[in-house]
C-alpha cells in the first residue's frame, strides 16, 4: 500500500459504487414490479370501457369507426359475441382470436410483436372482450421511467467520489502536518514533538517518536563523552611513548633496527588514533549546522601550507593552479578531505616527482584535481581503495609512510555529507593517478593563479 488516502478513497468510492449499483438494481426491479401492475390496471380500464362499445354493427362498419381515435399502433382490441365470433376490433387486431377465451393475462405473439393480453367476460352482455399492449413499448415506457430515477444516483458518483477525496484529504491533514514537522528537523534537532494539538490516533505514534528522540539524544550524549574520554586516553600514553622513544633513540649512537621499528609503530599508532577520532567529529550531528560559505582555493592554499615541508623533503615540484570558487560546507572537513588525497600524493609520489593541484568550475560545480605521476592505481582497484581499512597492496608495501586504509574512507564519507562526487582516473602525467572531487557551487568569484 503507497498511500493511505488512495486506500481510503478507492475503497470507499469502491463500497458506494457497490451499494449504488445494488440499490439501483433492487429499485429497478421492483419499479418494474410496479409498472407491470400499472400497465395491467390500463388494461383493465381499457376492457372496462370496451364494454360500453355498442357491438350491433358489423365489422366493416366497426373497423371505419375505430380507425379514428380508438386506432393506436401500440394498443389493439377485439370483441366477440357471446357465440365467439368477432364483431368488433381496432385495424392492427388481427383477424382472428388474439389470444384463448380464457380471462385474466396472457402474452401471445402476432403483427410480428409480442404483446401483452386481458381477456374479460361481460357478464351482461356476455361478450369476450379481448385488449392487448406491445411489449417492446411497455418496456420502454418502464426503463423511461426508472432511469429517470436512476441516473441521477449514477451520475452523483463521480460527485460523491471528489468529496470522499476532499473529506478523507482532509482528515489526513494531521499526519501530514506531523510528518512536516518531524521532516522540518535540522540534523542536531533532537526536541521532542509536539503533541498538544494532534489527534488521538496520533498521539502515540507522536509519543514513540518523541521516546526515541530521547533515546538518540542519550545515545548521542554518551558517545560524545566516550570519544572525549577516548581521545584523551590514547593520545596521552602515545605521546608520552613517542618523547621517551625519541629520548631513546637520541642516547644511542646506534638505534637498533627494532628501536627504528618501534618507532615507525608508534607513527603508525598516532595516525591510527588520530584519523579514528576525525572520522567521528566528522559525524552529521557534529558540523552540518554550521556549514558557511568558503573559498575552495583559499582552502585548499591553506593545506598546502601545511604539507610543503613534506613535499621539500622529498624534492618533489607542486603546480597549482586555477580560481577562486564558493562553496557550501565546513570548513576543517573541506580541508581534512583536501589534505588525506594530497598527502596520498606525496607519499606514493617518487623523490623529484610532481604533483598538479587544479582548482576550477564546471556546469554549477567547483571542482579540485589532485594529480600525480606514481604508480597510480589499478582500474579494478578503484572502488575498494575507499574501504575502511583497506589499503593498496596489503598492510605492507613500499611506502615507509604511516597509514591506516582510513584516510580515503574519510574522503568520500566528507564528500557523500557535502553533495561533492570522487571520480579516480589516469593522471594526464605519463603516470599515476587523478583524483577529481566535484562540489556544487555557491557561485564563482573572480579568477585568480
Amino acid at each position: 500500500m503507497t498511500s493511505i488516502r488512495t486506500f481510503l478513497v478507492v475503497v470507499l468510492i469502491s463500497t458506494i459504487t457497490l451499494i449504488t449499483f445494488l440499490t439501483a438494481l433492487h429499485g429497478y426491479s421492483e419499479s418494474m414490479k410496479e409498472a407491470r401492475l400499472l400497465f395491467e390496471d390500463q388494461l383493465r380500464q381499457q376492457a372496462a370501457v370496451l364494454t360500453a362499445i355498442p357491438v350491433n354493427q358489423d365489422i366493416e362498419a366497426v373497423d371505419t369507426y375505430t380507425s379514428g381515435k380508438q386506432q393506436t399502433s401500440n394498443n389493439a382490441f377485439q370483441i366477440f359475441n357471446r357465440a365467439k365470433t368477432m364483431v368488433l376490433r381496432s385495424l392492427n387486431a388481427p383477424d382472428i382470436p388474439m389470444t384463448e377465451f380464457h380471462p385474466g393475462f396472457s402474452e401471445t405473439n402476432f403483427s410480428g410483436y409480442r404483446w401483452h393480453t386481458f381477456v374479460k367476460l361481460d357478464e351482461v352482455e356476455s361478450n369476450w372482450i379481448m385488449v392487448a399492449e406491445r411489449d417492446d413499448i411497455r418496456h420502454q415506457l418502464a426503463d423511461a421511467i426508472i432511469l429517470e430515477s436512476v441516473f441521477p444516483i449514477v451520475i452523483s458518483i463521480p460527485l460523491t467520489g471528489i468529496l470522499v477525496w476532499l473529506i478523507v484529504s482532509f482528515g489526513l491533514k494531521p499526519i501530514r502536518e506531523l510528518a512536516t514537522q518531524m521532516r522540518s528537523k535540522g540534523v542536531t534537532d533532537l526536541t521532542p514533538i509536539r503533541i498538544d494539538s494532534i489527534p488521538e490516533e496520533l498521539t502515540t505514534l507522536a509519543a514513540s517518536a518523541n521516546d526515541l528522540l530521547g533515546r538518540l539524544e542519550r545515545s548521542f550524549s554518551r558517545e560524545k563523552r566516550f570519544n572525549s574520554d577516548v581521545a584523551h586516553e590514547l593520545r596521552t600514553p602515545i605521546a608520552a611513548l613517542k618523547i621517551h622513544l625519541q629520548n631513546l633513540l637520541n642516547d644511542l649512537d646506534d638505534p637498533p633496527k627494532s628501536a627504528i621499528r618501534l618507532e615507525e609503530g608508534v607513527r603508525r599508532i598516532n595516525y591510527l588514533v588520530e584519523q579514528i577520532i576525525l572520522l567521528n567529529r566528522m559525524t552529521p550531528d557534529h558540523y552540518i549546522a554550521q556549514f558557511t560559505n568558503i573559498d575552495l582555493f583559499d582552502v585548499t592554499r591553506n593545506v598546502i601550507e601545511d604539507v610543503i615541508e613534506e613535499i621539500n623533503v622529498k624534492h618533489q615540484t607542486l603546480e597549482f593552479e586555477g580560481k577562486h570558487c564558493e562553496i557550501f560546507g565546513d570548513a576543517f572537513a573541506v580541508e581534512t578531505m583536501i589534505k588525506n588525497v594530497l598527502h596520498n600524493a606525496i607519499k606514493y609520489t617518487p623523490d623529484g616527482g610532481n604533483i598538479l593541484i587544479r582548482i576550477g568550475d564546471k556546469e554549477d560545480k567547483c571542482t579540485v584535481q589532485i594529480m600525480d605521476d606514481g604508480p597510480g592505481i589499478p582500474f579494478n582497484e578503484y572502488d575498494r581503495v575507499f574501504e575502511r581499512f583497506y589499503r593498496l597492496g596489503g598492510d605492507r608495501h613500499h611506502s615507509t609512510s604511516p597509514g591506516c586504509g582510513l584516510g580515503l574512507s574519510i574522503v568520500q564519507y566528507t564528500a557523500e555529507l557535502h553533495d561533492a562526487t570522487v571520480h579516480l582516473e589516469t593522471s594526464e602525467f605519463d603516470s599515476g593517478l587523478l583524483f577529481t572531487i566535484s562540489f556544487p557551487a555557491k557561485k564563482i568569484l573572480t579568477e585568480s593563479i
